[in-house]
C-alpha cells in the first residue's frame, strides 16, 4: 500500500512540475494543454501490479459519444507515459490469457512502434513503425474507431489523418469492457471522458459488487491486528500422519514425509456465519495472520535449522480454531549407526521440532485424541529399511537453550521430539550372502574327496564366490568397520588359499616326491598308531608297512590331507557358531 501511494504521489508530482514549468494553456505538439485535460476524468496505472489489467470500464453502447451510422465503437482518450500504453478491448470484464480481445499497444518496444493484438500479450495483426509517440511530459490522444463491418482503426489526432493502426476482423468482438495497463515498471495516467472534446461520456468504471468472501477477508486481516501474535497463546497442538520413511546408510541422513496439522485458537478471527452467507471456514491465498514459525533443531536441512513450512493451507473457522496443514512435508535428520553390526542395525533417529517465541512462550503439544499413530503398514519405506515404531515425547523443565532463526537464545522447555525407530531387513541381507558362505564351506569339504585337477578347480570356485561377495558388501555395508559377515568371508578366503596351497604340496609329495627319505622323526610320525587311529588312516600291517618304507612321502601327502581336513571342520563349526550368529 505504501509502495503504491509513492507511485501517485510521484506521478502527481512530475505533473505537477510539468504544469509548473509552462502555461496552463501551453499546447503540446498534439494541440492538447493540460488545462484542457481538466475536464477529463483519469486514471493511475499501479506500476507493482507490472503488465496487468486491474480496472475495467464498461463501454456506454447506447449514448456513446460522436458514434455514426457505420461504426459500432468510437472512443477518444490521453495518455502521459514514457512507452508501452496498453489499451485492453474485450467481451468480458474476466479476460481468460488465451481469450480473443483487441489488445492495442502504443510506443512499445521502448517507444518505437506499436500494434493491434488479438491475444494479450501475443498474434499481432497489425504493427506499425513511428518511433517517439509517447511523452511523459505532453498528452498523447488516442482515438479508437470500430465499424460494423469489422474494421477497427486507431488514430493519433494531430500526428496524421489517415490511421495508425488498422486491423479487418471477419468475426468482429462486440467490445463491451476496456481497460488499461502498462508494461514492467513504466508508469502512466490516462485521460477519459473529456468534455472539451465531445467525448465526456463514453464509459464508467465497473462496480463490482463485493463478495462474502471478499468481505470477510478485509475484516479478518483487520481483526488479526497487522498478523501480531494472538493475546495469552501458550500452546499450538499438532497431530501427524507418517506417509514415508527412507533411510540412507553412507550418510547417516534419515528422510521423512508426513502430513502435519497445526491448531490453536485466536479469539479476534471470529465471526457470524449468518452474515457472511453461513461461511463457517475460511480459506484465502491472501489471509495476513499471525502464523507460528515452526524451527527444526539438530536437523539436516540444507539451510540448517529454521521455519519448517513452506507450502501448506491456512484454514480458519468461526469460532476462532485456526487450523495449518502442510500435506508434503520433508524433514530430515541426522542418524549415526553406533552398534556396528551390519545387516542387523536398529536405530533409534529423532526430530526435535520448536516454536520461535517472538516474546511469549509458545509450546507444542501432541493431539492423541485428532489422530493416532499411523500404523506400520500404512507407512512407505522405499528402502532396505523396516518402520518399527514412533514416539512422540515432550521437552519439559530443560534448562538447555537453542538459537532462533534470528540468532536469538531461547530455551528448548516446550519442544517435541518424534522418535523413530527403524530396523534394517537383515533377512534379505542373510539370504543372499549367508548362501555363498555356506555352498563355498561345502565346496571346501568336497575338495578333500577329489583328486588332481577337479580339486584345485573346485578350491579355485570358492576363491571366485568369496571374492564376489566381498566386492558386494563393500556396496552395502557401511565402510566405517568390518562388519561380522564380512569378517566371515575374510575366513573363508583365508581357508581357501590355505587349501590351494595344500593341494600344491599334495601333488609334489605324490607325483615329485624328494628323493632323500625323510628323518627319522618323520618315520616315526608315519608309523605312529595313535595319530593314524585319530586321522583315519589303517594301521600299519604288513602291505601297509612295506608301502610306507617304500613311499614315505605319500604317507605323509595322506596324513597332512587327513588333518587338514578335521582342522578345517573345526574352523568351519566355530566360524558358524561365532561369526554368523551375528550376522
Amino acid at each position: 500500500m505504501i509502495y503504491r501511494a509513492f507511485i501517485k504521489w510521484l506521478i502527481s508530482t512530475v505533473l505537477c512540475l510539468t504544469l509548473a514549468q509552462r502555461p496552463a494553456d501551453a499546447k503540446s505538439r498534439y494541440n492538447i494543454s493540460f488545462a484542457q485535460l481538466d475536464t477529463c476524468d483519469s486514471i493511475d496505472i499501479d506500476t507493482s501490479h507490472g503488465y496487468a489489467y486491474k480496472d475495467f470500464f464498461m463501454v456506454h453502447a447506447l449514448d456513446n459519444n460522436n458514434i455514426k451510422d457505420n461504426e459500432r465503437l468510437h472512443l477518444k482518450f490521453y495518455v502521459l507515459a514514457s512507452m508501452d500504453a496498453h489499451i485492453l478491448l474485450s467481451v468480458t470484464s474476466h479476460p481468460r490469457h488465451l481469450d480473443r480481445v483487441y489488445e492495442i499497444v502504443i510506443g512499445a518496444g521502448g517507444n518505437t512502434f506499436s500494434a493491434i493484438r488479438t491475444n494479450m500479450g501475443m498474434r499481432r495483426v497489425s504493427t506499425n513503425q513511428d518511433p517517439q509517440l509517447l511523452s511523459i511530459y505532453e498528452p498523447t490522444p488516442i482515438e479508437i474507431v470500430q465499424t460494423k463491418d469489422g474494421n477497427l482503426s486507431v488514430y493519433i489526432p494531430g500526428f496524421k489523418t489517415e490511421p495508425l493502426l488498422h486491423y479487418l476482423d471477419n468475426s468482429a468482438l462486440t467490445i463491451n469492457y476496456i481497460s488499461f495497463s502498462t508494461f514492467g515498471t513504466n508508469s502512466a495516467r490516462w485521460f477519459y471522458d473529456c468534455a472539451f472534446d465531445g467525448y465526456s461520456n463514453e464509459m464508467e468504471q465497473e462496480q463490482r459488487k463485493q463478495s462474502f468472501e471478499d468481505q470477510l477477508l478485509s475484516v479478518l486481516i483487520y481483526q488479526a491486528q497487522n498478523s501480531s501474535l494472538p493475546p495469552n497463546l501458550t500452546e499450538i497442538k499438532f497431530h501427524f500422519q507418517m506417509q514415508s520413511l527412507a533411510y540412507d546408510q553412507p550418510s547417516a541422513l534419515l528422510q521423512t514425509r508426513m502430513q502435519l496439522v497445526l491448531h490453536w485458537t485466536d479469539p479476534r478471527l471470529q465471526w457470524e456465519p449468518e452474515s457472511y452467507g453461513q461461511l463457517k471456514s475460511f480459506v484465502h491465498p491472501q489471509l495476513q495472520i499471525w502464523l507460528p514459525q515452526i524451527l527444526r533443531i539438530c536437523s539436516a536441512a540444507l539451510d540448517g535449522f529454521g521455519d519448517v513450512l513452506r507450502n501448506y493451507e491456512v484454514r480458519v473457522f468461526s469460532n476462532g480454531n485456526i487450523t495449518v496443514m502442510a500435506s508434503n512435508l520433508e524433514l530430515r535428520t541426522w542418524c549415526v549407526d553406533t552398534a556396528r553390526n551390519w545387516p542387523n542395525e536398529r536405530l533409534d533417529c529423532d526430530i526435535q521440532l520448536g516454536v520461535e517465541e517472538n516474546g511469549g512462550h509458545i509450546e507444542l503439544i501432541y493431539d492423541h485424541q485428532q489422530r493416532p499413530l499411523a500404523p506400520n503398514e500404512h507407512v512407505n519405506t522405499p528402502s532396505g529399511w523396516t518402520f518399527i515404531e514412533i514416539a512422540v515425547s515432550h521437552v519439559e523443565n530443560s534448562t538447555d537453550m537453542r538459537y532462533t532463526s534470528d540468532g536469538m537464545i531461547q530455551t528448548i522447555s516446550g519442544d517435541v521430539v518424534i522418535g523413530f525407530i527403524i530396523q534394517r531387513n537383515s533377512s534379505f541381507y542373510k539370504h543372499v550372502f549367508v548362501m555363498p558362505l555356506i555352498a563355498c564351506q561345502i565346496f571346501i569339504v568336497l575338495s578333500f574327496v577329489l583328486r588332481g585337477y577337479r580339486r584345485g578347480a573346485l578350491i579355485l570356485i570358492v576363491l571366485v564366490l568369496t571374492a564376489w561377495g566381498l566386492m558386494y558388501i563393500t556396496r552395502h555395508a557401511s565402510p566405517n568397520y568390518v562388519p561380522p559377515l564380512m569378517r566371515a568371508y575374510q575366513h573363508i578366503m583365508h581357508i581357501s588359499i590355505y587349501c590351494y596351497l595344500l593341494h600344491i604340496v599334495l601333488m609334489w609329495l605324490e607325483r615329485y616326491p624328494p628323493r632323500d627319505k625323510p628323518n627319522n622323526y618323520i618315520i616315526a610320525i608315519i608309523n605312529s598308531s595313535v595319530l593314524r587311529l585319530v586321522l583315519g588312516l589303517r594301521f600299519s600291517d604288513a602291505t601297509e608297512y612295506c608301502d610306507m618304507q617304500t613311499q614315505p612321502w605319500r604317507q605323509l601327502s595322506k596324513m597332512l590331507n587327513n588333518l587338514s581336513f578335521i582342522v578345517i571342520n573345526i574352523c568351519f563349526i566355530v566360524l558358524d557358531v561365532v561369526q554368523l550368529s551375528k550376522a
